[in-house]
């Protein structure tokens, strides 16, 4: 019964991880090939009027977001081998 219940809780951990990774895979290198131009940051971009800036420090926060939940979703994967690796050596 022991090493059940807490072979269950891994695979949980296991399974969050796994579709946290799914949803908010780690960054991967941008492969883009080509040069693009800079603009300042007061330059507004596109119809909605918002400046460069605005939209870097938008992207900036996605990407903060991102990075924290990726390895948010390793750490679930890695709990949950824990677990499983601890209902084996503990409740046999």
């Amino acid at each position: 019964m022991c090493a059940t219940i807490i072979n269950t809780i891994g695979l949980v951990f296991g399974m969050l991880g796994v579709i946290i990774i799914f949803i908010w895979g780690p960054p991967q290198p941008t492969l883009e090939t080509g040069v693009s131009l800079g603009l300042e940051d007061n330059t507004p971009i596109g119809a909605g009027g918002k400046s460069v800036a605005q939209h870097n420090k938008e992207v900036e926060g996605r990407k903060r977001l991102y990075s924290f939940l990726s390895k948010a979703g390793l750490a679930f994967v890695f709990i949950g081998f824990a677990f499983q690796l601890a209902s084996i050596w503990t409740c046999s």
